[in-house]
C-alpha cells in the first residue's frame, strides 16, 4: 500500500479564527503590528482568499494576534492561476 501524502494544515482558516474572535481585518492588521508585522487589510484579505500565500513570519504573527499556536492556523490553499491569456507552446 503506497504511503500516504501529509494533508496540508488543519487546521483552522484564518478568516474563520479572525470572524470568530470578532475581528476585521484593520483589528486584525492591528495586532499583527503590536507583533512587529505591518500588513494592510488588503494584504490580509488577499491571503485570507487564497490570492496570496503569506510568509512563515506573517503566518506567526497571524497566530499570535488571534492568541493561537502558529501550526494550529493554516492560510489555506492558494487558488489556482487562470490558463486564460496563457498560450500553449
Amino acid at each position: 500500500m503506497p504511503a500516504k501524502k501529509p494533508t496540508p494544515g488543519p487546521q483552522v482558516p484564518i478568516k474563520v479564527l479572525r470572524q470568530v474572535h470578532g475581528l476585521t481585518l484593520k483589528d486584525l492588521a492591528d495586532r499583527m503590528a503590536e507583533h512587529g508585522v505591518t500588513i494592510s487589510e488588503a494584504g490580509l484579505s488577499n491571503i485570507e482568499n487564497g490570492n496570496k500565500k503569506p510568509s512563515d513570519r506573517t503566518l506567526a504573527a497571524m497566530a499570535s494576534a488571534l492568541g493561537v499556536h502558529p501550526l494550529d492556523v493554516w492560510a489555506g490553499q492558494l487558488r489556482a492561476k487562470s490558463a486564460a491569456g496563457s498560450k500553449a507552446a
